[in-house]
């Protein structure tokens, strides 16, 4: 398969699981984080499906398209072990996260590292029943209570995006 054909097939699945979430989540208010904001195009399609909710990114640096990107105050900078060290993230986001989207992956060795730094210093932010998309797939320890999901027939290529779901919310 093309690489061309490949990242087709990935943004398919982002988009399909993103909209999956929201269908999930429904009108719950609690906050919404992404992780690797880019050029802004998960964040605007978080903004449709998810109108009016409050959505903070995070990314290395900021390189957004002006029509994609979050205020200031929801725009967090920097490398993301150290900008994660900040006790007072922790606090304003802890049990407040309804959906934690990683999109971090450029490629390279990192991809295996970056999301699992991520999401072992944000578990704690989860509110029960919290979705969790990710570009990778991730090793979860089982007390953080998510599992994965494989959702075939809402998302095409499932395969190539990763949905997890906190068990609190596996009956709903």
């Amino acid at each position: 398969m093309s690489r061309l054909d490949s990242h087709i097939q990935q943004k398919i699945a982002q988009r399909d699981s993103i909209d999956l979430a929201a269908r999930w989540l429904g009108d719950r208010g609690d906050l919404i984080i992404e992780f690797g904001l880019g050029n802004g195009r998960s964040y605007s399609h978080l903004l449709e499906r998810f109108p009016g909710r409050e959505i903070f990114c995070f990314d290395r640096v900021e390189h957004a398209h002006p029509r994609s990107r979050p205020p200031a105050d929801h725009l967090i900078l920097g490398e993301f072990p150290a900008v994660l060290d900040d006790p007072a993230l922790h606090r304003r986001f802890a049990r407040q996260v309804m959906l934690l989207h990683v999109d971090v992956g450029s490629g390279g060795p990192e991809d295996e590292i970056v999301p699992e730094q991520v999401i072992e210093r944000t578990h704690g932010w989860l509110a029960p029943g919290a979705v969790v998309l990710s570009d990778q797939e991730l090793t979860l320890d089982p007390a953080w209570r998510l599992t994965r999901i494989i959702a075939r027939s809402e998302v095409q290529h499932a395969e190539r995006y990763h949905v997890y779901r906190g068990v609190e919310a596996a009956g709903c």
